[in-house]
């Protein structure tokens, strides 16, 4: 029953680096979504009247944002998450990489990864946790 244990936790911990991984990406997209509206909002619109302001002031207005955005926190860029992603990705197929070594070298029947995996659920609900693969793997519990 250790093997099916170690297989089961493998398989499980590797579907909730796909979860993250499926959130991470949609926040990605979010994300650029969001900086091409802000960069297409910089983009200075024509006055078709004159505004009554020199060009020097317009400069001093210039560094003056520049400033203020250097004193910021700096905001993660897409390439940050990218980065991160490619991590996540990698552990993913260390995972899996582990749960194929595992079902390879050791044998395995259906009852008892069934039995390991109402383990689990059975562990994950009762420390409040929600069992992602409710959807993948509906198990019920035994009466």
């Amino acid at each position: 029953m250790a093997f099916e244990k170690e297989i089961a936790h493998s398989l499980y911990s590797a579907y909730e680096v796909y979860l993250d991984l499926k959130e991470q990406l949609h926040d990605l997209q979010q994300l650029r979504t969001q900086q091409l509206e802000e960069a297409l909002s910089r983009i200075p619109v024509p006055d078709l009247e004159e505004s009554g302001k020199g060009k020097g002031q317009h400069a001093l207005e210039d560094q003056d944002a520049e400033h203020s955005v250097g004193k910021k926190k700096r905001i993660p860029t897409i390439e940050d998450h990218e980065q991160q992603v490619h991590h996540d990705l990698d552990m993913l197929a260390k995972k899996i990489e582990g749960l194929v070594q595992s079902l390879i070298q050791n044998h395995t029947t259906a009852p008892a990864m069934l039995v390991e995996f109402e383990n689990l659920r059975t562990f994950k609900i009762m420390s409040g946790e929600k069992f992602a693969l409710n959807v993948v793997l509906p198990l019920k519990p035994n009466r």
